[in-house]
């Protein structure tokens, strides 16, 4: 179509040309006045083909006949690629968000273990500077087992090691073989996984040792129960003595199955308005049995205000405190559970004048099977996850477990809640509705 154009302007020029010279009678002054013109007219075009050709991605303007023809398919080719480079610079900003996202520490190596990328884990995991780029990534970071890792050809299972800029820090790196001589590292911290499980190997041990001796002791009524050389009266006296074991593997099995109940669900579910004198006063009655006189357990309530939480929960807090408080005090020496206000809070204390507890010790106190002297513990009937349940109760209350104690001096327990707001009355909620 540009062509026919072309040659039809250059018909008309031509038949003018033509023409002129018929009536002037100077036919080749009129050609050659054509020609120039042409010429012109083609020289312009150039002219505008080298300007669009400075910027080819614009569109060609006032650019017509064999000329746009000859500008038309390289523009569209450079606007094909230009769309594709647009869709390629997306795709790779998509995935360097990607990597920058990832928790763990992505870094790119050449086959000679330099430096070339990392994102922003590996920079606060390996305190990497863009600096680094371009050095050897073994000399940034000093691990002779990441070196030999590095070292191999084919490395094909992951490898743990300790952090050279952080002591109790392991990680474990995984390296890939990626295209164009390059190696991807994968870095990631397993500090917190290799202390949960030591948790819970601890916490298997501990829970194989708790049972192994009720266990056999009881096993070993059962045995001379069903000993025909036995007495009647031997084996009622068995039985009797049977209660312990199984009562402190009742208690054990139930005190895990509730503190695994609060792990799974560590907000409340419709809490209570709850008035913790009678709680308080209900706890006393519950561990009577264990206090070593009626008087043994003072109670101090010089506040009114309740709070939202659930009541059997809470008691379970201050049966567990005041339990505490009796197994590591002297016989018949005094324990105060005192529910008191504190400015905006209201706090719930046990005070005993008991044994104390030693300063490093204090912070492990609510784990789970922590004892101080596990003798003692055992023999009143502690299943030492006491203080770990009353740990978990209390922040689903939103409160936490304080301590304050000294060896031989006695110890205090308190947590703080807030208050529940004021009650309405009916007539007060009918007159804002």
């Amino acid at each position: 179509m540009d062509s026919y154009i072309e040659l039809k302007r250059f018909g008309i020029l031509l038949t003018a040309a033509l023409i002129g010279g018929l009536i002037t009678g100077a036919l080749g002054w009129c050609f050659f006045i054509a020609s120039l013109a042409w010429s012109f007219m083609q020289y312009t075009q150039f002219k505008r083909t080298v300007v669009w050709a400075q910027k080819p991605i614009t569109p060609p303007r006032n650019i017509s006949g064999t000329w746009l023809s000859l500008v038309q398919k390289p523009h569209e080719a450079l606007l094909r690629e230009r769309e594709r480079t647009k869709t390629i610079l997306n795709r790779v900003r998509e995935a360097l968000l990607v990597i920058e996202l990832i928790p763990d520490a992505v870094i790119v190596i050449d086959d000679d273990g330099v430096l070339e990328s990392f994102n922003s884990a590996a920079k606060r995991l390996f305190n990497l500077k863009r600096r680094d780029v371009g050095l050897g990534f073994t000399n940034i970071v000093r691990s002779p087992e990441l070196a030999q890792l590095l070292r191999d050809a084919h490395p094909e299972e992951a490898l743990e090691f300790s952090s050279p800029f952080k002591a109790e820090q392991y990680l474990e790196v995984r390296c890939i073989n990626a295209a164009s001589n390059r190696r991807l590292l994968l870095v990631r911290d397993v500090s917190s996984l290799n202390r949960q499980q030591t948790i819970r190997q601890h916490f298997v041990a501990n829970v194989s040792h708790e049972l192994r001796t009720p266990l056999t002791v009881a096993a070993g009524y059962m045995e001379a129960l069903t000993d025909d050389t036995t007495t009647n009266e031997l084996r009622l006296s068995l039985v009797d003595k049977l209660r312990a074991p199984i009562q402190r593997m009742q208690a054990l099995v139930e005190d895990l199955l509730l503190l695994a109940q609060l792990e799974r669900s560590p907000d409340l579910f419709e809490p209570q308005r709850i008035s913790m004198p009678r709680v308080i006063e209900q706890a006393k009655e519950e561990i009577a049995s264990l206090a070593t006189s009626s008087s043994q357990i003072q109670i101090r309530c010089d506040s009114s205000r309740e709070i939202l939480g659930s009541e059997r929960e809470l008691l379970s807090v201050c049966v567990n405190l005041l339990s505490n408080a009796i197994r590591y005090s002297a016989h018949d020496a005094p324990i105060e559970i005192s529910w008191t206000n504190r400015g905006e809070y209201v706090r719930l204390t046990v005070v005993d004048s008991g044994y104390g507890i030693a300063e490093e010790h204090i912070p492990r106190l609510t784990e789970r099977f922590f004892r101080i002297d596990a003798t003692r513990s055992r023999a009143k009937g502690g299943t030492g996850l006491g203080l770990a349940i009353v740990k978990h109760i209390l922040v689903r209350h939103n409160s936490e477990l304080r301590i304050k104690s000294k060896l031989n001096q006695g110890s205090t327990f308190f947590c703080d809640f807030v208050p529940a707001g004021p009650r309405h009355s009916a007539t007060e909620l009918n007159h804002e509705a």
